[in-house]
């Protein structure tokens, strides 16, 4: 389920407006993507992934012998929001942990459904999931969540609406 413009997210090398490099080669990969959907209910999803790969085969005391490009972390996450900003639910999932126990964490993030993401989320997520109740890459990709969700808000009050479907919140 591509929407137009998602290729502009998944092309590595294309696009880029800095300046020529010196030689180089890559060692890493970090991205972080964020999609949004109005639901039918009137409720916004935020769909979120993080993933760091690298570009060559390294061995893993946890996971064994990792192959080039495999996915060092793939961490993804569902938010859903009410026209408040306050989460409704969240899911979570690992698919790839650089360490056993990071998985274990999943069900502590749960802390979080009823906060709002608005004005002072990143610091009551912190006090909620903070430290060893957490996981510093679900927190990163929660800020990025929640900014995120200013756009998706925006974005779904200038969207097309249905017949019966409810006014958008306007957040300015």
């Amino acid at each position: 389920m591509t929407a137009p413009g998602e290729d502009l997210h998944t092309d590595l090398d294309g696009g880029w407006c800095l300046p020529a490099a010196a030689a180089r080669e890559a060692v890493h990969t970090r991205s972080i993507v964020c999609r949004s959907f109005r639901r039918d209910d009137g409720l916004l999803d935020i769909d979120a992934r993080f993933i760091d790969t690298r570009p060559f085969a390294y061995d893993s005391e946890f996971r064994g012998h990792c192959t080039p490009g495999s996915a060092l972390h793939n961490m993804q996450l569902r938010l859903t929001l009410d026209r408040e900003r306050r989460i409704h639910a969240l899911v979570s999932a690992m698919q790839a942990t650089p360490y056993e126990g990071c998985a274990e964490v999943n069900p502590h993030f749960q802390r979080l459904v009823g906060l709002s993401v608005g004005r002072g989320f990143r610091k009551a997520m912190r006090e909620h999931i903070g430290g060893t109740e957490g996981c510093t890459h679900i927190i990163a990709l929660l800020d990025a969540m929640a900014a995120a969700a200013v756009q998706a808000f925006a974005s779904n009050a200038h969207a097309p609406r249905r017949a019966g479907q409810a006014e958008p919140v306007r957040i300015w």
